[in-house]
């Protein structure tokens, strides 16, 4: 009898050969699996009172042996499967055949031909937005890439070679993500339409992943943060302030982006970012040092919204800098530290706030909650203390680092004997700093 622990085993290492495995449960239920990894639900069944031939010539005695496809494993389940089986085993043993049925379906149903647009539309409507925390990522490669190339189009007409010769051509004319979300969103949305019953395949079926995101290293030495920091200072509201506090929080860049002026404590020093804005879903608690609060003290008065950092009054975020900006940044970063530097992202900035407060013996732990990663096993259940002082505590010890300034945080209290080189440790202090 087949299992969902066989399936996913076949799925793990397919068979070189095809073979059809019956179900053991449901007569007529088979399961055809071969190196195409991808097993699909089959049913057959017979007629009685039918006449006819096999496929191979043998005559039938009254008989008419059909077969209909259920779907792909894993996206029709073994339960689905069988339920779809058992409801057509119950339409013949009443006469009715489940092809002629279907075929009325289809042509009753011919008026609700869809469109990508159309199920786009509805996927984002009902699966996406109550469900997915990723859906502002699903809005921007629907409205960038797959609805300008198949929006009108129907799915069923489209094919696996032109899906895999736009991908490639987002590959290298666009980007790596560009081609590897795009694939995955249109895939997924097809899936589902087929679980929904709107579409009857995915032609998606069998195209591989055009690429594959590598983890990035890249961490600025002191002397190329310090640029940065200098030059962000220098281009002002709203661009340069948002790269400033990405390097004085360590955090990601839509959570600083986006925060609203009701998520400031400043009794406590610190920004409260619901769970619903946090990539993890838990409310999480961002430390400020000093200079941090001061520049978000110092932030323009905004009369149409309450976001704080805003090129529209506060109605929108400023989810990101601008390219222009971004090049300027990086231009002049590099006129100031007087040598060209290797290619940096703003995510960057906050890998490069973690490895230089591991230099400073910062606990490990106590840097992946300043980076706000959950922490699994018992501490995720039991322990909810939100460690706000010595989070402020590590961020100062890096603050220090950074700025030039002296002051309870700035002045360097270290200096590494080699500037590009931040893994040289020298005398190392733990996150007691009384900032």
């Amino acid at each position: 009898m087949l299992t969902d622990v066989k399936m996913r085993a076949l799925l793990a290492d397919p068979p070189t050969t095809r073979m059809e495995l019956p179900d053991g449960s449901i007569p007529g239920l088979y399961l055809r699996v071969g190196p195409t990894r991808h097993p699909t639900w089959t049913f057959r069944y017979v007629v009685k009172g039918a006449s006819g031939t096999t496929s191979r010539g043998t005559k039938l005695a009254g008989r008419k042996f059909y077969r209909l496809t259920l779907g792909i494993y894993p996206y029709v389940s073994l339960r689905e499967a069988r339920a779809k089986a058992a409801l057509m085993i119950a339409d013949i043993e009443q006469g009715i055949n489940p092809a002629n049925e279907i075929e009325r379906q289809a042509e009753a149903d011919t008026s609700a031909i869809y469109t990508i647009n159309m199920l786009a539309d509805a996927y984002m409507e009902t699966h996406v937005s109550p469900r997915l925390k990723s859906e502002r990522t699903a809005k921007w490669v629907f409205k960038e890439f797959i609805r300008p190339k198949w929006g009108d189009r129907s799915p069923e007409g489209i094919t696996k070679q032109e899906v895999t010769k736009e991908l490639d051509r987002l590959l290298s004319r666009k980007s790596k993500a560009a081609a590897i979300e795009t694939r995955k969103w249109l895939s997924s949305m097809l899936n589902w339409a087929v679980d929904s019953g709107r579409i009857q395949f995915n032609p998606l079926i069998g195209i591989k992943a055009p690429a594959r995101f590598t983890a990035r290293e890249r961490v600025l030495s002191m002397a190329e943060a310090r640029a940065v920091w200098a030059v962000a200072g220098e281009m002002g509201y709203p661009s340069g302030t948002l790269v400033q506090l990405l390097m004085l929080t360590a955090c990601r860049l839509r959570e600083i982006a986006s925060v609203q002026t009701s998520w400031v404590d400043t009794v406590n020093s610190c920004i409260v970012v619901p769970g619903k804005s946090y990539k993890t879903g838990d409310l999480t608690v961002v430390a400020l040092v000093p200079r941090a609060l001061d520049i978000l003290n110092n932030l323009p008065k905004h009369e149409d919204g309450d976001f704080l950092i805003s090129s529209t009054n506060g109605y929108r975020p400023l989810y990101t800098v601008t390219p222009s900006a971004l090049k300027k940044l990086k231009d002049d970063s590099q006129k100031r530290l007087g040598r060209v530097m290797d290619h940096w992202t703003l995510h960057d900035l906050r890998r490069t706030v973690a490895t230089h407060m591991a230099r400073l013996s910062v606990d490990e732990i106590l840097i992946e909650r300043v980076l706000g990663h959950r922490i699994g096993g018992v501490r995720a259940v039991y322990n909810r203390y939100r460690y706000l002082e010595e989070k402020r505590a590590a961020l100062a010890l890096w603050t220090v680092e950074l700025l030039p300034s002296s002051g309870p945080d700035g002045g360097s209290r270290y200096e590494p004997a080699n500037d590009d080189q931040p893994w040289v440790k020298g005398d190392l202090f733990r996150t007691g700093f009384d900032g």
